[in-house]
């Protein structure tokens, strides 16, 4: 529409097939700290995950039963709510042991990881029709051969054929699919993966033969759960003051009742966490004091700022280590569950001026990514979406370069080379040069015609950012404030500019782009893209040099699709180049 790249964009999914040799059914698996995700793949089919009681999540967790069994997921977590000795929540964290003590029995750690991997494979075979036949297993850049062997050997308790990659190089590869025209050979990435339990980082270098990892740095106390940990901490701090002695059951239970309710007040945390990145706020249910607390995302962000801040100085001890400085980046990979949190975004674009590349189901990277990375690369990776691409549209609210050449001033629209839609040029007046649109992919994804309901209404700029260039030089240009979009139910939108400005100085001399005129254009959103057609508009796009009109375009917007969050009464979209806010009228 009338944007730059944003902070997320995304590409609809698009599915590909993994050539498989023969009849043989295979597995990318990823062994998380707190949940193991599988993706399955047969010859001439198309990869489905493997969901376990409906969901893709299997809880990595294992616990002893009365009569010595190993239960596993959902069964030992509810298992251990009687028996809290027999069960090991996290096993992959206790691979450096060698055995555990669950109750009375001493179990070997590889045992622990082979139950989890066996319930993985029958669940995989039921949904097959056969049995798995090979299997790919991620392991983190840092472990060693010993960690690497005991992985390796409890997988071989299961399946018949076992390949190791690291959980770095299976994430690159899987994005190399779409964005593998950012990552030249010779170039270096990074692998941001904010799990559930930790927080990994690398630096991931491409090469002829594919990625290999250059540096890794982790932080075992940053994960989804440290962050859940510190909401209860806040209620703690708050609700928990009404009454200290059943707060301290909740915090640390002793009876089966109290467990259940702690396991539940955990997990109302976690969900409130999650609804927040798509929310204001969220309303947390605090069981045994019975009571409901409203947390905001502004709360939320307070409580991890210092767990994120602790990632980015990973990040950054893992750019050193690898010999490179963050202008070296080509790309920031975010995998893990809780990477899709707005705030983990916005630190990494801060500290590093690389818009990070998001995946719809960040959870899915690596056991996906695990299956491409040892195969022949296919096509394209499926369930992808970019966050933010740093493709361009014309676009008049942001897409205008100045160039500064013999004393002659041109303004022209930026054209892209790789964005969705079809761009077309916006005419300039003479002296300009002509222009002619670059060539782009179209938009493949043909969802119903939906219009989001939170977008319907209308809404007012409030603030607007964007980098232009100016003599070669990237300006930062400001204001666009009082620019008012009304979205219909029928899918018509229409955008109003009156005497809209931004402003920016360079060398002493004040440059300012006004914009008047309306225009109206069918749109309709799918995958929180914001697809827009059909434009007719009536108005124009001055810009000006200290004072004195220098050149201008007609209004208009062009068909394609954008990314866009919307939450409540604001409108928010932020960007490698770009950022803007919106409020509802």
């Amino acid at each position: 529409m009338v944007r730059r790249s944003r902070r997320r964009s995304s590409i609809a999914p698009i599915n590909y097939v993994v050539p498989v040799a023969g009849d043989g059914v295979r597995l990318g698996i990823d062994y998380g700290t707190s949940n193991t995700v599988a993706v399955l793949v047969q010859a001439g089919r198309e990869p489905r995950t493997v969901l376990f009681d409906g969901s893709p999540l299997l809880p990595s967790g294992v616990c002893v039963d009365g009569t010595g069994r190993l239960l596993v997921g959902r069964d030992a977590w509810h298992t251990a709510l009687s028996v809290p000795a027999a069960f090991e929540p996290f096993p992959k964290q206790r691979i450096g042991d060698g055995a555990v003590l669950l109750g009375d029995r001493e179990v070997p750690v590889g045992e622990l990881i082979a139950a989890t991997l066996s319930r993985v494979g029958q669940e995989a075979s039921r949904i097959a029709g056969s049995p798995v036949t090979s299997v790919t297993l991620s392991f983190p850049a840092a472990w060693g051969t010993q960690r690497r062997r005991v992985l390796s050997e409890a997988a071989e308790q299961v399946f018949p054929v076992v390949e190791l990659v690291a959980e770095p190089v299976a994430a690159a590869k899987l994005f190399a699919g779409v964005a593998g025209q950012a990552v030249p050979v010779g170039r270096s990435a990074v692998v941001y993966d904010f799990g559930a339990g930790t927080f990994d980082v690398s630096v991931v270098r491409r090469g002829p033969a594919g990625f290999e990892v250059l540096a890794s740095e982790g932080r075992a106390d940053c994960g989804g759960l440290d962050l859940d940990a510190a909401i209860v901490r806040r209620l703690g701090s708050t609700v928990g003051l009404l009454s200290p002695e059943i707060w301290s059951r909740l915090v640390d239970p002793s009876s089966t009742a109290d467990r259940r309710a702690s396991r539940q007040l955990w997990e109302n945390a976690r969900t409130a966490k999650e609804m927040l990145s798509r929310a204001t706020s969220a309303l947390l249910h605090v069981p045994l004091l019975d009571t409901d607390v409203t947390l905001g995302r502004e709360e939320l962000d307070e409580l991890t700022a210092p767990l994120l801040a602790s990632t980015v100085e990973a990040t950054h001890a893992a750019i050193s280590s690898a010999g490179i400085v963050a202008a070296d980046l080509a790309a920031i990979y975010l995998t893990g569950g809780s990477s899709r949190m707005p705030a983990v975004s916005t630190a990494l674009h801060r500290a590093f001026a690389v818009v990070p590349l998001l995946v719809e189901q960040p959870e899915l990277v690596v056991a996906e990514g695990s299956v491409r990375a040892i195969e022949a690369a296919p096509a394209v990776p499926s369930v992808v979406v970019r966050a933010p691409s740093r493709t361009r549209r014309v676009a008049l609210l942001s897409g205008l370069v100045v160039l500064m050449a013999a004393g002659a001033v041109a303004v022209v629209p930026l054209l892209g080379s790789g964005g969705a839609g079809s761009d077309r040029t916006v005419g300039a007046p003479s002296p300009s040069p002509s222009l002619s649109a670059s060539p782009v992919r179209s938009t493949s994804p043909t969802p119903a015609a939906l219009v989001d309901p939170c977008v319907v209404g209308r809404w007012r700029s409030t603030s607007g950012k964007r980098t232009l260039k100016i003599d070669g030089s990237s300006t930062i240009f400001s204001g666009g404030t009082g620019v008012v979009m009304t979205y219909r139910p029928d899918g018509r939108l229409t955008v109003v500019w009156k005497n809209a400005t931004w402003t920016a100085t360079v060398k002493g001399t004040k440059w300012t782009e006004r914009i008047n005129g309306t225009v109206t254009a069918n749109v309709y959103h799918a995958g929180r893209q914001e697809y827009v057609t059909g434009s007719d508009g009536k108005g124009e796009v001055v810009l000006y040099r200290g004072g004195s009109r220098n050149s201008s375009v007609d209004l208009d917007l062009v068909p394609g699709h954008d990314p866009y969050l919307c939450v409540g009464n604001s409108l928010r979209f932020v960007g490698d180049d770009y950022s803007s806010e919106w409020v509802r009228l």
